[in-house]
């Protein structure tokens, strides 16, 4: 024995008003697609140029972590014995003199070298920061197209 296929009620025919609604909803869907699929092309150029900030500012915090320190070892390598006595003991105190102030010039260097530092891994921390969170974005963005 066999099932006898059962016969579709047919129901009535689109009418031209929900024919209208779906094209709208569609138009509507097609808009917000394309929209979020322009976002996520710009959030991605943004990221791009953010990450670019960040290399660069690594390389500029690396390079005064160099120069800081190598400022420190020549520091350290002239010792640390009061500089009063170094210039009572020292054979021509003119040339401890000169010494000295260049040492001075080269303290107020490390010092200046110090707030560049400073000052740039604050700007790394931010743009670090600017770059997580134009990801956390694009993420949502692209989550959003999906849907």
């Amino acid at each position: 024995l066999g099932a006898a296929p059962a016969q579709a009620q047919p129901g009535p025919p689109p009418t031209r008003a929900s024919v209208d609604r779906l094209l709208t909803e569609a138009e509507r869907a097609t808009e917000a697609y394309n929209e979020a699929d322009e976002r996520t092309g710009t959030l991605r150029a943004e990221l791009r140029r953010t990450q670019d900030r960040v290399a660069r500012g690594q390389e500029r915090v690396n390079t005064l972590r160099g120069a800081l320190g190598a400022l420190a070892g020549a520091q350290y390598r002239s010792g640390g014995v009061d500089p009063a006595l170094e210039l009572l003991f020292s054979a021509d105190p003119e040339q401890y003199l000169e010494k000295a102030a260049t040492l001075d010039r080269i303290s107020l260097r490390r010092a200046g070298e110090l707030t560049r530092l400073t000052r740039a891994q604050r700007l790394l921390t931010q743009e670090r920061a600017e770059a997580a969170a134009t990801l956390a974005e694009l993420a949502r963005s692209r989550a959003a197209t999906a849907r």
